[in-house]
């Protein structure tokens, strides 16, 4: 890639965010400027605009939208380079040494959790350590939280940005910066795509959430690399709370950039 003008490898790898509208200002405008000097980008970039309506002709009736987003979820990994490994509902296996002395309390609070809803990782890690699941709502599940977190009246709740959802900060970790944050999400909205600058964890609460092509349900995992785009996605009549251990806040990708970095 020149000053302003990337090669056609380049911009095919960036047509997808130059459609959707989220590319920054520097590659937009490379992107039109390599557009109007080469047929050959133009005329894929015609094929590429036509595959949807091309799609819908051969399957007119419409896709359900736990599909819609899984597959969304397969094409953003695909897009970064990385090979989708289907859903991952258990801790990594590093995450554990949280449990031990001196390990990431943040991290350790999560695992206790999922300890309490996963009857195959209480078989091999400490179960003493459980935090029992409660019942099917997100009170209930911090009604045996709460010994474990600061008082409610110190929580800062927010909704910048976030769609719908509210997410209150509970705890920030001195030693690396990470926070821990309670996530409450209306039944059937999407969060805005976004990244972080360092790693998230996410474990449910109460509800479901569909991230890429993991389905999560109370107890459930998932771990997002730092960079990592993705928009998590509730079920339609079902409040979904989560946990969410975050490193170096979100960052949103479209419009919402102008809000910079948030928590």
């Amino acid at each position: 890639m020149t000053l302003l003008m990337p090669t056609c490898a380049e911009v095919v790898d960036l047509l997808t965010d130059y459609e959707e509208g989220v590319l920054g200002p520097f590659h937009w405008l490379g992107v039109k400027l390599h557009l109007s000097l080469c047929p050959p980008c133009r005329a894929f970039l015609d094929s590429f605009e036509r595959t949807p309506d091309l799609l819908r002709r051969l399957w007119p009736e419409p896709p359900a939208p736990s599909a819609e987003r899984a597959l969304d979820g397969a094409l953003t990994a695909l897009r970064q380079g990385r090979v989708p490994r289907g859903p991952v509902h258990h801790p990594e296996e590093g995450a554990w040494q949280a449990l031990e002395p001196g390990g990431d309390p943040l991290t350790a609070l999560l695992l206790k959790v999922h300890l309490g809803h996963c009857d195959s990782c209480r078989s091999q890690h400490p179960a003493s350590e459980a935090i029992p699941a409660a019942g099917p709502s997100g009170r209930d599940a911090l009604s045996l939280l709460r010994p474990h977190l600061p008082a409610e009246d110190g929580w800062r709740w927010t909704r910048l940005g976030l769609g719908g959802a509210q997410v209150a900060r509970l705890l920030k970790d001195p030693a690396t910066g990470a926070t821990l944050n309670l996530a409450r999400m209306p039944g059937g909205m999407s969060m805005p795509r976004h990244s972080h600058g360092g790693a998230e964890l996410s474990l449910v609460l109460a509800g479901a959430m569909q991230d890429g092509p993991a389905h999560l349900r109370p107890g459930d995992w998932l771990a997002c690399g730092p960079g990592q785009q993705h928009g998590p996605s509730t079920e339609p009549g079902l409040e979904c709370w989560a946990l969410l251990r975050i490193e170096g806040g979100i960052r949103f990708t479209g419009w919402r950039r102008v809000l910079g970095t948030v928590g």
